[in-house]
């Protein structure tokens, strides 16, 4: 009897709306400044809570937060990974609350508003074996499995890869999706495109591989992720930094797709987990009373030169990134970035 109690407490805490989700809207002052380069470094399932605690093995992440420009209010749009990923670049999720990465989005997004501007762009994936590979995992040792069903060596995930995810993308800009490597040759040859996203592999995003013999990086080992994760950032950021990409007019923008999962179920952590940001999509669309299903907190850093150490509360999400990269490039609004109750990110940039 107290376990079907405890269960029904949890799930009435998943389905009601809870206290994150009744704010108000927020606009944010003064126009954003026009960007030589943006990078996007997106990174996976980890909470503030986890990485600013002494104990977590991320020295640079922790120093990045402190020195840098950072958001103590920002939140993934939904769960799990896939749809934040989408929601990033198009303003939408389609409803999607699945991982699956057969799943197509045929809207306008970022890159094919990238391409009608004429503004190079790049999706530079760790580990992808090739430019334009289509497969969804590498190495993919079961060939015959479920595409949900993550290889125990796997390290790009196509779901983590949204680019491939739009059908006119992958049709007509495939080879704009290359691997991390030449990324690396191009900082230091000093040809890089306005726009580079970069999604590292599974066990640097902090993600990790599923937890059976012969994984390199377990998700369950949660500490060993974080070092990676950090060790990432520690390098490829000053990579960046030392390139002749970075100047005037440069942004580095560094967030979690979503919060962490609750470790042990409890009305409290579920509320956490699905905290929402402005524009968070409903738990159901066809049930919207049932309350909308946030990503929970996710940190967002943000580096650029001559910007002074500066912590916002700032109450955003992946809209707000999407809709600050366009109005940086008077780029048109897509979906929920459109909304008023979606800031720009102007009170984190120089």
């Amino acid at each position: 009897m107290a376990a079907a109690v405890a269960t029904a407490a949890i799930l009435v805490a998943y389905l009601w709306p809870g206290p994150f989700v009744a704010k108000g809207p927020v606009v944010a002052a003064g126009p954003v400044p026009r960007f030589r380069h943006v990078f996007v470094i997106m990174m996976e399932n980890h909470s503030p809570a986890a990485l600013l605690n002494p104990s977590a093995p991320d020295p640079y992440i922790r120093h990045l937060i402190a020195t840098a420009g950072y958001d103590s209010d920002y939140f993934g749009v939904t769960h799990p990974s896939l749809p934040n990923y989408v929601a990033a670049l198009s303003g939408h999720t389609l409803g999607s609350h699945s991982d699956n990465p057969t799943q197509h989005f045929d809207i306008p997004n970022l890159a094919l508003q990238l391409d009608h501007a004429r503004i190079a762009w790049q999706a530079a994936m760790q580990s992808l074996p090739y430019a334009g590979y289509t497969g969804n995992w590498y190495p993919d040792s079961i060939p015959h499995a479920a595409p949900t069903t993550m290889p125990v060596n796997a390290l790009y995930a196509k779901k983590h890869d949204p680019f491939l995810l739009f059908p006119a993308v992958a049709r007509v800009d495939a080879a704009k999706v290359v691997p991390l490597t030449t990324l690396g040759r191009e900082l230091a040859s000093g040809s890089v495109p306005p726009f580079v996203w970069i999604s590292p592999n599974l066990c640097d995003d902090m993600h990790g591989e599923p937890n059976l013999r012969g994984a390199a990086c377990p998700s369950a080992n949660g500490s060993a992720l974080i070092a990676d994760g950090n060790a990432f950032l520690a390098t490829w950021i000053p990579r960046i930094m030392r390139s002749a990409a970075w100047g005037p007019g440069s942004v580095i923008f560094v967030t979690w797709d979503e919060g962490s999962s609750p470790t042990s179920p409890s009305p409290s952590s579920i509320h956490t987990y699905k905290a929402a940001g402005p524009a968070a999509p409903p738990i159901l669309p066809a049930v919207p009373w049932l309350g909308v299903l946030g990503g929970g907190p996710a940190p967002l850093i943000v580096i650029a030169p001559h910007l002074r150490p500066t912590t916002v509360h700032l109450w955003a999400d992946h809209y707000s990134l999407l809709k600050t990269i366009e109005a940086s490039w008077h780029l048109p609004y897509l979906g929920r970035a459109a909304s008023r109750r979606v800031p720009l990110l102007t009170p984190l940039l120089p």
